[in-house]
């Protein structure tokens, strides 16, 4: 508690004591029958002044101690049996109140991390699920491709895959805030990564009659090969999506230093200069239809968030009506972790 905090809580007491001065010396002033010396006068003064400051000085220290030690138990969340260690019957009763909020608050948290944990239970064995009826779908679309027409079979196939990312989706947000819980941290190939990721959308190159080029070297870098994975399914899942039937996705990699990059490089309209410092927020979607396609806004805010908690980078640029370049860079740290898999 600084000297001006104890002045606002204790002004009434000081307006009142020179209150009381005021008086006494107005008394003194006008009342000519009233018989002292001046020089006791300015004994009684003087003694005044001095009081009066000794009373702030112990009464400010003994304030500050009392807040102090309020904080204190505070901090440390005591138990009840702590609030009989005030000597003053309202830091008593402030340490009651305070002691049963925090257990309010503590049977709350519980309760809600229960049904938070109920509910988890319930996602995950929903995802686990439903992955058998899609799995199943999927395998009926291929054995049957030649008994479909062409183009209701890559309507289909595109819907499907559709539900696929969104339940995906689901699972990598709900694992995304137990991320301690759920990483493995080990050397990876760039070319590991970047061949699992176009695997999955190798039926929509050929569909959008994409050119997909991939340059540079392979590097290995230092990360959670499944997280890291999802985060570039993602970039190339909206590379796809933006990108114009027979135009280009070129994909790099490029070192310097100790920071590897994996560039994903769009042809296609790109994106709005208003809209670069937002489009990793959660929900945002482009002020202008890019593709006439849905969009939710989610899938490059998690691919952020996860390349945040993995240490990396997740950066994008782009040129409106020409290209948008996003890369993922990981940098190569001296940490616990480089011990361990060396």
């Amino acid at each position: 508690m600084s000297f001006i905090e104890y002045l606002k809580e204790r002004w009434v007491t000081y307006i009142f004591i020179l209150l009381n001065i005021s008086f006494s010396a107005a008394v003194y002033k006008l009342d000519t029958s009233f018989n002292i010396t001046k020089s006791n006068a300015n004994y009684i003064i003087t003694g005044w002044v001095i009081l009066f400051l000794l009373f702030i000085a112990i009464d400010y220290g003994i304030l500050y101690a009392r807040v102090n030690k309020f904080k204190k138990y505070c901090s440390l969340n005591a138990s009840s049996q702590d609030v009989d260690e005030f000597s003053y019957p309202v830091d008593r009763e402030y340490a009651k109140l305070f002691h049963d909020m925090a257990v309010s608050y503590e049977k709350y948290k519980a309760d809600v991390n229960t049904r938070f944990s109920e509910q988890l239970d319930f996602i995950t064995k929903w995802i686990h699920d439903v992955k058998v009826p899609i799995s199943a779908i999927r395998l009926i679309l291929e054995n049957r491709e030649q008994d479909i027409p062409s183009s209701l079979y890559q309507y289909i196939d595109k819907e499907l895959f559709s539900v696929e990312e969104s339940v995906q989706r689901v699972f990598y947000e709900l694992k995304s805030n137990q991320l301690h819980d759920d990483y493995k941290i080990q050397w990876v190939s760039t070319k590991k990564l970047i061949a699992q990721t176009l695997k999955a959308y190798s039926n929509f190159f050929s569909y959008k009659k994409l050119n997909i080029s991939i340059l540079g070297p392979s590097y290995d870098v230092l990360t959670d090969e499944k997280w890291s994975g999802y985060i570039l399914s993602q970039i190339i899942s909206n590379a796809v999506k933006y990108t114009p039937d027979g135009g280009d996705i070129i994909i790099g990699t490029d070192k310097v230093e100790n920071e590897v990059t994996i560039s994903i490089k769009n042809t296609g309209k790109g994106i709005l200069k208003k809209d670069i410092g937002q489009i990793f927020n959660k929900g945002y979607t482009s002020s202008e239809n890019r593709s006439g396609m849905k969009a939710t806004g989610y899938g490059l805010y998690l691919s952020k968030k996860l390349s945040d908690k993995l240490g990396h980078r997740l950066e994008v640029e782009s040129k409106h009506g020409q290209y948008a370049i996003f890369k993922l860079t990981f940098i190569e740290n001296p940490t616990i972790y480089n011990k361990i898999v060396s």
